[in-house]
C-alpha cells in the first residue's frame, strides 16, 4: 500500500509539473501597420501601410522556444483613416524564445525569423528581429503585441528594410487537441 501511494504521489507530481510547464497551442487574429522611413517610402508609395487581417498560430517546442507562424493581408485600401496605396502581404515565420513571466499574466519573449513580402511589385525575402508579450486577461484569452524589424538586402529592389507592429487577440487551444497534455496551466507565450 505504502508503495501505491509513493507511485501515485510521484506520479501526480510529475503530472502536476508537467501541466504546469505552460507550453500551448495558440490562434490569434489582429491587425498590423508597417511604417517606413522617409526614403523607402518614396520608392514603396506609402508610409504607413495597415494590414487587416493579421492571423497567427503558434506552436511550443518546449518550456523556453516556440515557433510562430503569421499572415498578414492589406484587405482595405482606404476606409476612413486607414488608406493603402500599396499592396503589402507577409508570410511571416518566427523562433521564440520565451522570458520569464515579469508580472502576473504577463508573458514576454524575444524572436528572430524571415518573411515573404508581397507588394505592388514581388515577392521579397526579409530577416526579422523583434519582441512581444502575450497579457492573458482570461485563463484562454489573451491580448498580443509585437514589433518587427525586417531587413530587405539591398540586392532585392521591390521591397526596403522597415518596422511592423502588430496587435491582436490569442487564444489558448491547449495541448489535448493535439495529442498532448492538456490545457490546464496557463500559457506562457
Amino acid at each position: 500500500m505504502k508503495k501505491t501511494i509513493i507511485i501515485l504521489f510521484l506520479l501526480t507530481s510529475f503530472l502536476v509539473k508537467a501541466q504546469d510547464t505552460k507550453n500551448t497551442w495558440q490562434i490569434g487574429v489582429g491587425v498590423s501597420v508597417v511604417k517606413f522611413s522617409d526614403e523607402n517610402a518614396s520608392f514603396i508609395g506609402d508610409r504607413y501601410l495597415f494590414q487587416i487581417p493579421r492571423l497567427n498560430l503558434t506552436m511550443p517546442i518546449n518550456e523556453r522556444f516556440s515557433v510562430d507562424g503569421a499572415l498578414s493581408f492589406n484587405t482595405i485600401d482606404n476606409f476612413s483613416l486607414v488608406q493603402n496605396s500599396a499592396r503589402y502581404i507577409s508570410a511571416d515565420f518566427s523562433l521564440r524564445y520565451n522570458i520569464d513571466q515579469l508580472f502576473d499574466n504577463f508573458y514576454p519573449y524575444v524572436f528572430a525569423g524571415g518573411s515573404l513580402v508581397k507588394s505592388n511589385l514581388k515577392m521579397t525575402p526579409t530577416l526579422n528581429i523583434g519582441a512581444g508579450s502575450t497579457y492573458w486577461f482570461l485563463e484562454n484569452w489573451g491580448a498580443n503585441g509585437q514589433l518587427y524589424y525586417k531587413y530587405s538586402f539591398e540586392g532585392y529592389e521591390s521591397m526596403r528594410s522597415h518596422l511592423q507592429g502588430t496587435l491582436g487577440i490569442v487564444y489558448n487551444l491547449g495541448d489535448s487537441l493535439f495529442g498532448g497534455r492538456g490545457s490546464s496551466g496557463k500559457p506562457c507565450f
